[in-house]
């Protein structure tokens, strides 16, 4: 064989798997697991109770969906199911807050810090921990484990709730 056929015989099939491989995963929109952005805007007296909600409403649906999940798949003995919801679907939409969160947190620290905000930034950044708990939990069957979290997980909504109250 010649170095033109030589070299026709490698090109070819390496450019039909790059064109098989993008038609198999290029317009699938299912596949990606991504999160949009989500912004949070400055904190300030004239909107810091509707903060307060949004964030409080944030953690809620996010530990309470958590939570859910968490009672289906240990309902069908399912630890695997969880841990790829939870690494697939949980997981990147509480970063994506998580990170909007810290940014502004970052960026006004000192206003976090004066008007006793703290503490529900810190729960929110907790909760990340929990849900790894929860997946050991049900990995290992450690019932005890599964029992520490979930009080922790009752307490943390109830002190996130706090906050709703003494908002100004």
């Amino acid at each position: 064989m010649n170095v033109a056929g030589r070299l026709l015989a490698t090109v070819i099939p390496f450019l039909l798997i790059c064109l098989s491989g993008s038609m198999l995963t290029g317009c699938d929109k299912e596949l990606s697991v991504e999160t949009p952005g989500v912004s949070v805007g400055p904190i300030d007296p004239s909107n810091q109770r509707e903060f307060v909600r949004q964030m409080v409403g944030t953690y809620l649906l996010l530990s309470n969906e958590l939570q859910n999940q968490y009672q289906q798949f240990k309902a069908t003995d399912d630890a695997d199911g969880f841990v790829l919801y939870r690494n697939n679907h949980w997981t990147p939409e509480y970063i994506a807050n998580k990170s909007a969160y810290e940014k502004r947190f970052y960026e006004q620290k000192a206003y976090i810090y004066r008007h006793q905000l703290d503490g529900l930034f810190d729960l929110f950044f907790g909760l990340h921990k929990l849900s790894v708990h929860l997946k050991h939990s049900l990995l290992e069957k450690d019932w005890k484990l599964e029992q520490q979290v979930l009080q922790k997980l009752t307490a943390d909504q109830a002190a996130v709730n706090r906050y709703l109250l003494v908002a100004p």
